[in-house]
């Protein structure tokens, strides 16, 4: 362990993160490291690296940060991703081994209650669970289960919708995003700040991801009534049309039948498998889904926080208005 010192990330670390990484996951692009973590609309990275006397960055500990909406307050939340440790220096220092160090000494750096520190972290952990729940304070809060509909042969039927409302593809959302956002936050205790400038980052300005940006507004007065972010990929089952993102008040069915009613069309385009999209058991849209079609599916996928705030496990299940979106798989 004398030859490894465990530091935060500093400028001029980029090369050596990526390397790392690219030895351990498929191989990221410098311009995706840079919108990823560098851009993030939090101004903030939060990695702490291990860097070795001769080798030099042996492991990473990452967060994404992102701004939450917690009980009224504008707070940092970490996205655990990409970690990493060199196969041949996984058991560098004191026991358990390096990975639990390195995170360790990023709780003790970022987890907290300040202004650049993170109410919490959460994060998708299939590989790290068991070290995680023994060493790191993992708490499970839910599985993830999709809602799905399978595609029928010539497509999904058209679904009928309101003759009031207009649905359309956008390149980026526009600045009464943030309207709807500030409607949308007064229903919610634990939520992502999806406004413009996070929604725009996320998914418009997003490297090696195409997604699409759809906009339901009122047809005589153009007022907003709701966005979704689509995306056709593979993740848990093949060919299948997410609906990643969705911004539309729980009450407001005329304006989710529009949204659903677009989606069903763009993926009987696409030839997709089946449509799917995720929320939160506890969220009436997860019943409201199942009302328009659609059925429910387990995947191996589970969610784990790292709480660092006085709540319990309680909060994050009832309270987190939770999408696909808030992972960075899809």
């Amino acid at each position: 362990m004398a030859e490894i010192t465990i530091r935060p990330f500093r400028p001029g670390d980029e090369a050596g993160v990526l390397a790392g990484h690219n030895q351990i996951f498929p191989p990221r692009s410098r311009a995706h490291w840079d919108w990823k973590f560098r851009d993030n609309p939090t101004g903030q990275v939060h990695i702490m690296v291990a860097e070795h006397a001769t080798a030099g960055l042996v492991g990473a500990y990452v967060t994404l940060p992102t701004h939450f909406a917690i009980e009224g307050q504008r707070r940092i939340v970490g996205q655990c991703v990409d970690l990493w440790v060199l196969p041949e220096h996984r058991r560098a220092g004191p026991r358990p081994g390096l990975f639990v160090n390195l995170a360790l000494a990023h709780y003790e750096a970022w987890g907290g209650k300040g202004a650049t520190q993170n109410s919490f972290h959460h994060g998708w952990p299939i590989a790290t669970w068991r070290i995680g729940q023994k060493y790191l304070r993992y708490e499970m809060v839910r599985d993830w289960d999709f809602l799905f509909r399978e595609m029928v042969p010539g497509g999904f039927p058209p679904r009928a919708s309101s003759a009031a409302l207009e649905v359309r593809t956008v390149p980026r959302f526009g600045a009464d995003v943030d309207g709807l956002w500030a409607a949308f936050a007064k229903s919610t205790q634990l939520a992502t700040i999806r406004d413009q400038r996070y929604l725009n980052w996320r998914y418009a300005d997003a490297h090696d991801a195409r997604y699409e940006l759809v906009e339901c507004r009122e047809t005589a007065s153009g007022r907003l009534r709701g966005i979704a972010v689509l995306r056709h990929t593979e993740l848990v089952v093949p060919n299948t049309f997410y609906v990643v993102d969705w911004l539309v008040p729980a009450d407001d069915h005329d304006t989710t039948v529009a949204l659903v009613a677009h989606a069903e069309r763009r993926a009987s385009t696409v030839g997709a498998s089946a449509l799917a999209t995720l929320f939160q058991h506890r969220d009436p849209r997860f019943l409201e889904w199942q009302r328009l079609g659609f059925l429910v599916y387990g995947t191996v996928y589970f969610q784990v926080v790292i709480p660092f705030d006085v709540h319990d496990t309680h909060f994050y299940k009832d309270q987190w208005y939770h999408t696909l979106g808030d992972s960075d798989l899809v």
